[in-house]
């Protein structure tokens, strides 16, 4: 989800690791420093949250994160303590999220960090937050590297780039569409969702006809795409699958329209947005899409959350909002059940958390800190809105 990913710099990226063990080495773990400090501290538990607030201020992701801290906060806070955010806007860049973690990881105070939104801007950022000893909840980073590194204090909070393409290629496998083209950006999200459908699709029989990546600052996009469609509609497809960003699979949905390749389309989580569906029009009617979350769905939890989020706000809730609500309570009970807001402490409560009920999901974390598998539920464009369907009704 939400992976607009420039090449990272791995060797940039481990020297500012080893700049900053440099820089810690004193004769106490910074872990051990931020655990005594707020054991011993009064007053509130600060965490924070870095997130492209400027950026993506259309998402609501700020507004269900408040709305967790007031709930919490209205019921006694957390261990008698009320919880307090400080927020940090990472500007989607790897330098400025490298900057945020930084920063916060210098400051005492906080105990935890919910972010960031972006896969590329997490990887670094997790490696800091690791080192000084802080819990890193991933709301939306959807790169399977992220849990990989080995780090003992960070959980995930939505599913993986590898999950979304396996199950979105049982779902068509399932609908019988056997002749399947693959449209995809070209970067780590796009090339790990594109993989994941691909590998899926061909364990399940289905076909794959063709497959074709786009570069979105490339010059000349529009004739390069013209060329794809022309030899697509030699090709008979029956689907098609796109793993790339609102604005450019909105303009290749379009130009499929228009030259009359009007096969359903299925497409990856990031694609689940307003602006997806504004930017597309009509012709994007009947695209169906993952989704961590719609209050469309039927669960009472859901549904509760989703009448308390529109009295609030006047408005219903996203998927970016409902991520953030429950990253701020499953914090709020890993502190209840260890019974302390000492960073290793929240974390070893986190990782024992067994079928925890969110507005998203049941949490079950694995030892990595991924979630035990989920199904991925799935939204269709219907009537210029997103429609819940669930994990396993028929689409249009």
């Amino acid at each position: 989800m939400f992976s607009r990913n420039p090449r990272l710099d791995r060797a940039a990226v481990l020297a500012g690791v080893c700049t900053l063990s440099i820089l810690m080495c004193t004769c106490r773990q910074p872990e051990l420093v931020r655990g005594q400090a707020q054991a011993e501290a009064g007053g509130p538990v600060t965490i924070a949250t870095a997130w492209p607030w400027e950026s993506r201020a259309t998402l609501l992701y700020g507004q269900g994160l408040q709305m967790a801290v007031d709930e919490t906060n209205a019921a006694g806070g957390v261990l008698g303590r009320p919880l307090q955010v400080l927020r940090e806007d990472d500007h989607e860049s790897v330098d400025e999220g490298r900057l945020v973690a930084r920063r916060l990881a210098q400051d005492d105070d906080v105990v935890a960090v919910i972010g960031h939104m972006q896969s590329y801007v997490s990887l670094p950022a997790a490696a800091i937050y690791d080192l000084f000893g802080i819990v890193h909840l991933a709301p939306t980073s959807t790169d399977p590297r992220l849990t990989q590194q080995g780090y003992r204090r960070l959980f995930r909070m939505t599913f993986t780039d590898r999950e979304t393409g396996a199950q979105m290629a049982d779902f068509a496998a399932e609908r019988g569409y056997d002749r399947i083209a693959i449209y995809y950006i070209r970067n780590a999200y796009g090339r790990g969702l594109a993989n994941a459908f691909e590998e899926r699709a061909l364990e399940r029989g289905v076909g794959i006809a063709d497959r074709q990546s786009y570069d979105p600052n490339a010059v000349g996009g529009d004739r390069a795409l013209t060329d794809i469609l022309a030899s697509w509609r030699d090709l008979s497809l029956r689907a098609i699958f796109i793993a790339g960003e609102p604005r450019e699979a909105a303009a290749m949905i379009r130009a499929a329209r228009e030259r009359a390749i009007d096969v359903p389309v299925l497409g990856g989580d990031a694609l689940g947005t307003a602006a997806f569906v504004s930017l597309g029009g009509r012709a994007v009617e009947g695209t169906v899409l993952a989704a961590a979350f719609h209050p469309g769905d039927e669960r009472e939890t859901v549904r509760q959350f989703s009448v308390r989020f529109r009295e609030r706000y006047g408005r219903l809730p996203d998927a970016s909002a409902a991520l953030a609500y429950d990253a701020v309570r499953l914090l709020a009970h890993g502190m209840t059940q260890a019974e302390s807001v000492d960073p290793d402490r929240v974390a070893d409560a986190l990782r024992a958390t067994a079928g925890w009920r969110g507005v998203t999901g049941p949490v079950t974390f694995t030892d990595e800190g991924d979630l035990v598998e989920r199904a991925i539920g799935k939204v269709v464009v219907r009537n210029g809105r997103l429609v819940w369907l669930g994990d396993g009704a028929e689409g249009e």
